[in-house]
């Protein structure tokens, strides 16, 4: 699964979670497409982050038991030129145009 699956994944359980509008775990891991236990493990992860998640046998929902809210922040920073240096082994385009011009030696040394 992609980051950003996995970041609407988790943004659309906390939000069924939040509006108290999980149903059973099982009716909750089916309409994520999830079975039972990856849906637990998910909702362990979220605990692991400081969220109260309860359930009401009542209402056959989950929900938080404490102020739980998530916020992710995706920052994209362009690459500066020696660490692009350091992830492609160098300038490409140099490197290329070095291969053509010892291709174009090879041919007229031996043709």
């Amino acid at each position: 699964m992609t980051l950003f699956a996995t970041i609407d994944r988790i943004l659309i359980i906390h939000g069924l979670i939040k509006k108290k509008t999980t149903g059973t775990p099982d009716e909750f891991a089916e309409r994520l497409h999830l079975k039972r236990r990856q849906l637990q493990n998910i909702l362990d992860e979220i605990r692991d982050y400081g969220a109260e998640i309860m359930y009401d046998r009542i209402r056959s929902t989950y929900y938080y038991a404490n102020n739980f809210e998530i916020v992710i922040q995706i920052k994209v920073n362009p690459l500066s030129e020696q660490e692009e240096n350091d992830i492609f082994g160098g300038n490409i385009e140099k490197k290329f145009s070095d291969a053509i011009l010892l291709h174009r030696m090879f041919v007229l040394l031996y043709s």
